[in-house]
């Protein structure tokens, strides 16, 4: 499968991405998919700075990265994508886009998000958009680098988040 990793990292790209996943993985292209960053040069320059000059980069709007992987567009390499969130990934599911697998890496703190790991701070539009991201049939694992242990974030959310919210007195069924 030409899409080695699809990963949500709010940082995108960084030197635990590029070291610890793009080289082990011999990934031949980055794809940064978000409709935002498409728009920003000096983030595009930043991400370009960043990644080894033997890795294509690009930035697609989520519509865009959908087609694409609908036309078979990254079957002749290596590609390892990258998503700001899980909102981004859900959105490329629901445009048609398909991908079996996603690492969840980096999503840091604010306020009002509870940790489940050490780099992974979520709140409910979190929890939420991994849920639909499960009815697409998508397995969700964490991992910061490719020689960490999986670890399943739904069980993190049941343990972590949903213990906290109820100890919060916080309602997360929606009533």
């Amino acid at each position: 499968m030409p899409i080695l990793l699809a990963r949500i990292d709010d940082r995108l790209i960084h030197g635990q991405v590029v070291v610890g996943w793009a080289q082990t993985l011999k990934v031949e292209h980055i794809i940064v998919v978000n409709d935002e960053i498409v728009n920003n040069d000096m983030q595009k320059f930043l991400f370009r700075m960043a990644t080894p000059s033997d890795i294509n980069l690009s930035v697609y709007t989520i519509q865009e990265t959908a087609e694409k992987i609908k036309n078979r567009y990254f079957d002749n390499e290596n590609v390892m994508m990258l998503f700001k969130s899980p909102e981004d990934v859900y959105k490329l599911l629901k445009s048609g886009g398909r991908i079996g697998e996603v690492n969840v890496g980096g999503m840091h703190f604010a306020q009002d998000k509870i940790q489940l790991f050490d780099a992974i701070f979520v709140d409910k539009k979190d929890i939420e958009m991994f849920e639909k991201i499960k009815q697409f049939n998508v397995s969700l694992e964490v991992r910061m680098v490719p020689t960490d242990v999986k670890k399943d974030i739904f069980k993190a959310i049941d343990e972590k988040f949903y213990k906290k919210m109820k100890d919060k007195g916080i309602d997360t069924n929606g009533n």
